[in-house]
């Protein structure tokens, strides 16, 4: 019989661990971006990426990591979702015992921006790198989607009573994440206004880099 604890425990860790990779392939990305230029096509590699640098080689294969990891991130969030459901019911939720509407809210906002990332990735390839506002955008996203990741994960900690990495900053600030101002009454409100905001606004941002100079087919593989 299955440890549904267990399970949710490992689904957490899973998601943690492919964002983790995910922002950490973004940023090794953006270095090698900003050592170098993308190339519009390069024969060798079947990538925009010069083959005749190791900044070069090391985009190749930071790039499509990232977005592998943000995959199996949005998969992990889903399901670890989905068995936490099953661990704490629907009442334990809403009367917001140990701060669990924040943990839930927080972990909408991380769903939300990791879609958001994996949407952007699966539209517009590699090509979201030639330009510097595509690029800043789609690496934003991915860092703010971390940093609530966080927060959830350590807003779970506390209801799993194990404490989180985030405490020494908690007793810096005088901030209790068992208590975070949401309430029943307040929720939805909080988290449907933010939603539309972390949904709109990188979308919003990255369109209009695109409107300033649209992005061309390199015409290679994504």
């Amino acid at each position: 019989m299955v440890n549904i604890i267990a399970l949710h425990t490992v689904l957490v860790e899973l998601h943690g661990g492919m964002l983790t990779l995910a922002v950490i392939c973004i940023l090794a990305t953006v270095v090698a971006r900003g050592r170098l230029k993308p190339q519009k096509t390069n024969e060798s590699l079947g990538s925009f990426w010069p083959a005749d640098s190791s900044t070069g080689r090391l985009a190749r294969y930071t790039e499509p990591t990232a977005y592998l990891a943000e995959i199996g991130a949005l998969v992990g969030i889903v399901a670890s979702a989905i068995v936490g459901f099953f661990i704490w019911p629907l009442d334990f939720i809403t009367t917001n015992v140990l701060g669990a509407l924040s943990k839930v809210m927080f972990s909408v906002f991380a769903l939300e921006l990791v879609a958001v990332l994996v949407f952007l990735r699966s539209k517009y390839g590699q090509n979201l790198w030639i330009k510097g506002g595509t690029a800043a955008v789609y690496t934003c996203v991915g860092i703010l989607g971390f940093i609530m990741m966080v927060i959830a994960g350590s807003i779970g900690g506390q209801m799993a009573l194990k404490g989180s990495i985030l405490d020494p900053l908690y007793s810096l600030i005088g901030a209790n994440p068992a208590n975070l101002g949401i309430t029943t009454t307040n929720f939805w409100i909080i988290t449907v206004v933010v939603s539309l905001i972390l949904i709109i606004v990188p979308l919003a941002a990255f369109l209009y880099s695109l409107r300033r100079t649209p992005l061309k087919d390199t015409g290679r593989p994504n």
